[in-house]
């Protein structure tokens, strides 16, 4: 049985479908039917739009990095803290589209509405509704809508609206608008916060229609950004451009027209398409969104970059969008799709193709910004970037989709100068220290214990950052990026910590918060030490390779960054004497230094509709007096660098933090899954694969409204390919343990490694390994080197 009782929707290989429409499921729906391409994000609401409460829907659609501000209220401020609050704003709405039907406005609370569908193709990327309308005066209408949020026009999101009237020849009506009078629901999306945005905050400077083209622009109060956005329109009979379906005889003959009428207020405007209609011929609307920000462009020359791609949207067409968004899609899920064979198979394939889907559309394509928690596909956590992205969906593209992963390490390379400036903040004369949440690249965390704090957050960014290099080789990248990154992130914990004569001069860091939110402001947490430790020992090893192979531009840099040999000495002594906690009576690392000498936590004294959400319900020096974790922490680094522990290790550590973990993070449960299968329990971890699978598709923990769980979708990946599969590429080498749940009769996927593609199949009793692209790949199973080439492109033992 999948984990939390009957899945919500049919179980269906490459679609997820709604077959009934409920009010109150439908600000959840939204969620699961959000469009992106990384550049813009938009929610699954209806193209008639609806006037629900807050409670009931969030006719949501933003900008990956388009934000508002607002000045942040402390009761105490201390030094450093954030000034201005970062909030993603949601922007004016273009889908809008009212049809009337000889005279009555459609809609699903209304009249009668049979063979209704609505489907995400995960395939093609296209968001489709169907359904037959009959209408209170008893007009009858096929309705079919299609949506896409371009993958080969980044501003563009393209729509088209079909209705075939079934039982009348008469008046279809097309209202397109334009509703600049939207605000974000931050009482409901993130309630904890008290800054905003509350109410609207784009002050509109142009609206206006001409012809059969939409334009907005406004500038946000505070943060003065300014955001462009307009429509273009056109409408087809059977499949013909309406100028030429009126040209034709038969038409002109029955008097057939267009009307279009259009009007401006102050916060909306509208184009309205009137066609003479005949029974069983199709009328349709195809809109182009065009939305750009003056983060990327000039202001001044907004309006003429929107109206110029509307044009060229125009041109080409709706059709061939659709093309290339399958295509596009296709190329991904060559290497990136998962099989499956075996009991409960359909429904994890759904699962994993609805996980997948989601991160690759929220992935940047641009460079320019990072990638949110919750994507483009909700307002919870205010749109803020975090370190789920180093940590849990990067390893996705970088064996799956290298050149996404690239594009988004470039964010945190683009904002090394804010992240230079908040060290300084932070009391550091060098180095750079990246921010725990953020838009512009700036901190924008308000509780530093649970934030500032989070020092670990550089060396996730350096893992992610040297398994992309040893995963693609690119050194170029290392060269021109990766080593200032590495250097400067790599500064601060030399001079966060100290060698501590209490404990036999061993390098400790004192202060921080490791990725466990119930354990705050700790001193020597075991996962930041382990990581500090391996990102010095990165650091080191990439500026000697410098040294070696490009002399010249280390020089350079070395000057440009004032960079001292002194420096890479220090590194060295810090690696070698990084102290870590460890409790000699279990052989167990605790999360810290006084991590064992808190109190035992009783769940049995917790009422259980307070478990879940104890920040909302308890203090938090309660929560932080107990010896409790919300999420893994310890157990996360044993996964990370689990070639420098022994199987023996993992398990003593795996089966104490099992006994301490309540897994109220979305980030959890996958990692534990993980490494059980890397001490062998593999069945243990196909129950922690269940719990995440289907976690947002079935809506697990009765909060995917607010935006999908990044971080845990790209956890499904790494718990199959890593977990199941056994894939690591630690110290050069790429290795693989695989094993296979019991209900389980296959499995296979495919990873890019070094410019080759390598499938992996494992059966009950054998694994086969396949180079279906490259020429030749090193590789080992279970301890044994493998290597494979143009001679020899398959190989196979037993498992």
């Amino acid at each position: 049985m999948i984990a939390g009782g009957e899945p919500i929707y049919p179980v269906e290989e490459w679609t997820v479908t709604e077959t009934i429409f409920d009010k109150s499921t439908n600000y959840r729906n939204e969620t699961t039917f959000s469009l992106s391409n990384g550049y813009i994000g938009t929610r699954g609401t209806f193209e008639e739009a609806y006037n629900f409460d807050i409670d009931t829907g969030l006719e949501g659609n933003f900008v990956n990095g388009f934000y508002e501000s607002e000045k942040i209220r402390y009761g105490e401020a201390n030094f450093g803290s954030p000034l201005y609050s970062q909030s993603l704003l949601n922007l004016p709405n273009l889908k809008e589209t009212k049809l009337f039907v000889d005279g009555e406005e459609f809609s699903m609370e209304k009249g009668t509405v049979a063979e209704y569908a609505r489907v995400l193709d995960m395939k093609e990327g296209i968001l489709r509704r169907g359904l037959v309308w009959t209408s209170p005066g008893g007009k009858s209408v096929q309705i079919c809508t299609e949506r896409l949020v371009s993958f080969e026009m980044e501003h563009i999101i393209a729509t088209r609206y079909e209705v075939e009237p079934l039982n009348f020849s008469g008046e279809i009506r097309f209202v397109s608008k334009l509703q600049g009078n939207v605000e974000n629901h931050t009482r409901k999306t993130n309630p904890i916060v008290d800054y905003g945005p509350f109410g609207r905050k784009l002050e509109a400077e142009k609206l206006g229609q001409e012809e059969t083209l939409l334009y907005y622009e406004g500038t946000t109060q505070t943060s003065k950004l300014t955001v462009g956005c307009g429509s273009s329109h056109k409408v087809m009979v059977d499949g013909i451009p309406i100028a030429a379906y009126m040209d034709a005889p038969a038409v002109r003959e029955t008097k057939r027209k267009c009307t279009i009428q259009g009007d401006v207020s102050e916060l909306e405007a509208f184009i309205s398409f009137e066609i003479a209609a005949q029974k069983r011929v199709p009328v349709s609307l195809e809109k182009m969104i065009c939305y750009a920000t003056s983060l990327e462009i000039k202001k001044e020359e907004l309006e003429c970059f929107v109206k110029e791609e509307l044009k060229r949207a125009e041109t080409i067409g709706y059709e061939r969008l659709r093309r290339y968004q399958k295509n596009y899609l296709e190329k991904f899920w060559e290497t990136a799709d998962i099989r499956i064979k075996g009991e409960e198979s359909d429904a994890l394939i759904q699962g994993l193709h609805f996980n997948l889907f989601h991160i690759f559309q929220s992935a940047v394509r641009g460079g320019k910004h990072g990638m949110g928690a919750k994507g483009l596909s909700g307002e919870g956590y205010e749109g803020h970037y975090f370190w789920d992205t180093e940590m849990y969906v990067l390893p996705v593209f970088i064996y799956t989709a290298p050149e996404t992963a690239r594009r988004l390490m470039d964010f945190r390379y683009e904002t090394l100068d804010q992240a230079r400036e908040r060290a300084r903040i932070l009391g550091h004369d060098k180095g750079a220290l990246f921010p725990w949440r953020t838009i512009n690249g700036e901190e924008a965390s308000t509780y530093y214990p649970l934030g500032t704090a989070q020092y670990h957050i550089n060396a996730d960014i350096a893992y992610a950052l040297s398994l992309y290099l040893q995963v693609t080789g690119d050194k170029e990248y290392l060269k021109n990026k990766g080593i200032e990154l590495l250097i400067e992130t790599a500064r601060i914990w030399a001079d966060v910590g100290s060698f501590a004569e209490c404990k036999d001069g061993r390098y400790c860091i004192c202060c921080v918060t490791g990725p466990d939110e119930y354990n705050v402001l700790v001193d020597n947490n075991f996962y930041t030490n382990l990581m500090a430790r391996e990102h010095l020992k990165d650091a080191a090893g990439a500026v000697r390779w410098m040294m070696k192979e490009e002399p010249a531009a280390y020089r350079a840099l070395k000057e440009r960054l004032d960079f001292k040999d002194e420096e890479l000495i220090r590194w060295d002594e810090i690696t070698g004497k990084m102290y870590f906690p460890y409790d000699g009576e279990r052989k167990i690392y605790p999360m810290d230094d006084g991590f064992m000498m808190r109190k035992p936590w009783d769940e049995e004294k917790i009422p259980e509709e307070k478990r879940a959400w104890l920040y909302e319900n308890y203090h938090p020096l309660f929560i932080m007096r107990h010896r409790m974790s919300k999420q893994a922490d310890a157990i996360l680094g044993m996964y990370l660098h689990s070639n420098l522990f022994t199987e023996e290790e993992i398990r003593r550590n795996y089966d104490f933090y099992q006994e301490v973990t309540l897994h109220h993070s979305s980030l959890s449960t996958c990692i534990f899954g993980i490494v059980a299968c890397d001490i062998g329990r593999v069945e243990e971890a196909y129950k922690y694969f269940m719990e995440s699978a289907r976690m947002d598709l079935d809506d697990h923990h009765n909060n995917f409204y607010a935006g999908i769980h990044a971080a845990n979708m790209a956890g499904t990946w790494q718990m199959t390919v890593n977990g199941f599969g056994g894939m690591r590429c630690q110290g050069g080498r790429l290795t693989f343990k695989p094993g296979l749940p019991e209900k389980w009769e296959s499995y296979a996927f495919k990873v890019q490694y070094q410019e080759c593609v390598l499938e992996v199949s494992v059966e009950k009793e054998s694994v086969r390994f396949s180079l279906l692209g490259g020429h030749s790949i090193c590789f080992y199973v279970n301890g044994e080197k493998i290597e494979l080439n143009e001679g020899k492109r398959e190989w196979s033992g037993n498992r």
